[in-house]
């Protein structure tokens, strides 16, 4: 993170990043627009959509698609965090980052004014590659066409990105077991649709 966002919250940051945007942006240069902040940012910035409806695109399949990569290089320890070409070259337009920062930052403000240094075990000393399993759990739950799927472990990630940037073991704790709580809903939901779907092909094979 550079000596200016040092300075700055997650929220204000959030409200300038649609500045200087062109009216359609790639999700590589949206990460390079990211490049110089913390992690914690980027992971917040992918994960919001999944909270946030938005409009026209698949959000949850892009952006969780995109933070499952992401996560997993922050559990190999990669330097810089990049995303494959594929993936990368999907475009989203900047009025869905603006709709996006708009809904988001005073909420992620209020949530801000509430965090602060607690605790130095999870937020300090917790290894990024047992973050980064975490997230990519979560990613992959908020990729999945799950129905509600999305709203639970987005705010897991967003709890986690706040913690570790507020060294806040309290913020973190609360993203880890709102990971459990999506893990937990997300399995109840395919078990129910799977039991639904076995029973209907069941019935039928009786009828016949």
């Amino acid at each position: 993170m550079t000596d200016t966002a040092q300075h700055q919250t997650m929220a204000s940051l959030l409200k300038q990043l649609p500045d200087g945007l062109p009216e359609k942006i790639t999700l590589e240069g949206l990460l390079e627009k990211l490049g110089d902040q913390a992690i914690a940012f980027v992971l917040l910035v992918f994960a919001i959509p999944a909270i946030i409806p938005t409009p026209g695109i698949p959000a949850g399949m892009i952006f969780g698609t995109a933070l499952a990569i992401l996560s997993l290089q922050i559990i190999f320890g990669s330097r810089k965090l990049v995303l494959p070409g594929f993936l990368g070259r999907l475009s989203v337009s900047r009025s869905i980052i603006e709709l996006t920062a708009e809904k988001a930052a005073p909420r992620l403000a209020k949530l801000e004014a509430l965090l602060r240094p607690r605790g130095h075990v999870l937020a300090e000393h917790v290894s990024p590659a047992a973050i980064g399993v975490v997230i990519f759990l979560m990613a992959v739950l908020i990729a999945l066409p799950i129905p509600f799927g999305n709203m639970l472990p987005g705010l897991s990630v967003l709890a986690i990105a706040l913690g570790l940037a507020q060294r806040d073991d309290v913020a973190v704790l609360i993203g880890l077991l709102l990971a459990i709580l999506s893990v937990a809903f997300s399995g109840a939901v395919l078990y129910g649709g799977w039991s639904l779907i076995s029973a209907w092909f069941g019935g039928n094979e009786i009828a016949l």
